[in-house]
């Protein structure tokens, strides 16, 4: 850690960058190209929508379930904060080059329609969902797994350098985690509960 972090900071930032460095580059991004990041005020995707910028993306589009996130995600640095409170139908907007789903579900198909050709979708999220493989294949489009789990496991060499990626990113101030709120310990119930109702804006802390 930097002398300049607190374990607060490390907390809100460790775990869930390195699943939001990890999704970026399991979507092979190349500078200039456009995202669109869903859950984009969650735990994961704030911190997504930052390094998506700080990795030169041309255009960085935030989707969340509440218009009230909006002034959140966009203070993040996103060009443009769309909602997709009808899953079967959101308005994405000008196509995108890649998506990070932390979503699932229903989404996932709106998600894939919001590809330009030879667009990647990298999932993330433990939501499910079904995509019709026609729906690929006429848009030479591709869906990617993403778990951290398995990176921590088998490739830490590749663990480690997401790391310090993260923490450089932080010392230059191009990475910033957002905490919602902190909780001790013994509020552990209470902020399950601010989670589940997804109306965090960045992470939820325990303290010990």
């Amino acid at each position: 850690m930097p002398d300049t972090a607190s374990a607060v900071d490390a907390v809100a930032l460790v775990r869930s960058g390195l699943v939001a460095l990890g999704a970026l580059d399991a979507a092979r991004t190349e500078p200039g190209e456009a995202a669109l990041i869903t859950a984009a005020a969650s735990g994961v995707g704030h911190l997504a929508v930052q390094v998506a910028r700080a990795r030169g993306a041309g255009r960085v589009v935030g989707a969340v379930s509440d218009p009230a996130k909006a002034d959140f995600v966009g203070g993040l640095g996103a060009d443009e904060v769309i909602t997709y409170d009808r899953l079967d139908r959101p308005d994405w907007g000008e196509p995108v080059d890649y998506v990070l789903d932390a979503v699932g579900g229903e989404l996932l198909t709106a998600a894939v329609a919001a590809l330009v050709p030879g667009g990647r979708l990298v999932a993330y999220s433990s939501g499910g969902g079904t995509i019709q493989a026609y729906d690929l294949l006429v848009g030479a489009k591709s869906v990617i797994g993403f778990q951290m789990a398995r990176i921590a496991r088998g490739k830490p060499e590749l663990y480690e350098r997401w790391r310090r990626e993260l923490w450089r990113l932080f010392a230059e101030g191009a990475l910033k985690p957002a905490v919602h709120r902190e909780f001790a310990l013994t509020e552990a119930a209470e902020a399950h509960r601010v989670i589940e109702s997804r109306s965090n804006l960045g992470k939820v802390v325990l303290r010990p």
